[in-house]
């Protein structure tokens, strides 16, 4: 997810389907604007460069998940130089993992959430978020077997982490650092944070595929992959599902819609958080509501958000605040 290409991204949508409207004889099947300003359609599809395609048939996936899948089933300024990657595990301090998209990724300046919330539970911190990236295998094309594995989304970054594929694919990303250091033991983690589901929305990935529960080019697929196979890996360790958080539109100044109305052919932004909580109620995991409780709406968003999605410095400090005190009630549960 790239901060500047949501404006142009949804302006290009929203003008393509005008467009459709007024020319009628168009084969591109594309709902009507709703009374409620929503915009929907079931083909067209807003993709990650910002073009506006006309969505193809799926892909059949019933064979495509190999058979053993489940089987590995204010903070001082000084506590926010150290990187995360390179502190040890061996100090007796909670080891906590984040897995995200943008909205956890590193902003180079020490303010991104997962370093915050790490230094606010003095825990030893590990941010595997990329930005950009989606919970699901969104390209079509990309190989589900191992051997052949190319996606970085949130369903690659577990496999890695299980050791099913090569940390190769991560080249580029400080993710890679990471999952090759040699004193993070993933499967000591206390703490699985995982956040996605924007990338997803825009991206146009199902939510859900009926006919498979685990359908890693879907949603709630992948979230359910990534539970099942954590909770395998680390038995001990909390896992925590984190919802996409409240977004708003553009088309240059005009808002078009939000995370409430905008429909990109499978559902809203909101209905996206739906699922997620579905999937944490589901496996009985720790599900933290980040698109209502954070307090982000279409009153706050100004102060919250910087382009309509990302967080600004005081959106990303609620959220770790938000976060520290998730974390630190279920530790003092789980410790009585």
């Amino acid at each position: 997810m790239k901060k500047n290409y949501i404006k142009a991204t949804m302006g290009v949508l929203f003008s393509a389907i005008l467009i459709a409207l007024m020319l009628g004889g168009c084969n591109r099947k594309t709902e009507k604007m709703g009374t409620e300003g929503n915009i929907a359609s079931d083909r067209v599809i807003i993709t990650e460069t910002g073009e506006v395609i006309e969505k193809e048939e799926p892909v059949p996936t019933a064979n495509a998940i190999p058979e053993d899948i489940l089987a590995k089933t204010e903070i001082p300024e000084e506590q926010l130089e150290e990187p995360m990657k390179n502190q040890e595990t061996q100090d007796g301090k909670m080891q906590i993992v984040f897995l995200g998209d943008s909205i956890f990724a590193e902003t180079g300046d020490g303010t991104d959430i997962p370093r915050r919330t790490a230094a606010l539970c003095n825990a030893n911190g590990y941010n595997l978020a990329i930005g950009g990236t989606t919970a699901a295998v969104a390209d079509k094309h990309a190989s589900l077997e191992w051997d052949k594995w190319t996606s970085v989304s949130l369903v690659g970054l577990v496999h890695a982490i299980v050791g099913n594929i090569s940390t190769d694919v991560f080249e580029g990303y400080s993710a890679k650092e990471i999952l090759d250091n040699p004193n993070v033991d993933f499967s000591k983690t206390d703490y699985f944070v995982i956040e996605y589901g924007i990338n997803d929305f825009l991206s146009a990935v199902p939510m859900s595929d009926s006919s498979q529960e685990l359908d890693l080019r879907s949603y709630v697929g992948a979230l359910r992959y990534a539970v099942l196979t954590l909770k395998g890996y680390a038995p001990d360790a909390t896992i925590i599902l984190c919802s996409p958080t409240y977004a708003r539109f553009f088309d240059g100044d005009w808002m078009i819609g939000d995370g409430n109305s905008i429909n990109n052919g499978y559902g809203t932004l909101y209905e996206y958080k739906d699922t997620c909580e579905y999937v944490a109620k589901e496996y009985q995991v720790v599900f933290y509501n980040a698109y209502e409780y954070l307090g982000i709406d279409g009153y706050t968003a100004d102060e919250y958000l910087e382009d309509g999605i990302h967080l600004t410095d005081k959106g990303r400090q609620r959220y770790a605040d938000a976060l520290t005190k998730l974390i630190l009630e279920t530790e003092e549960t789980k410790n009585n």
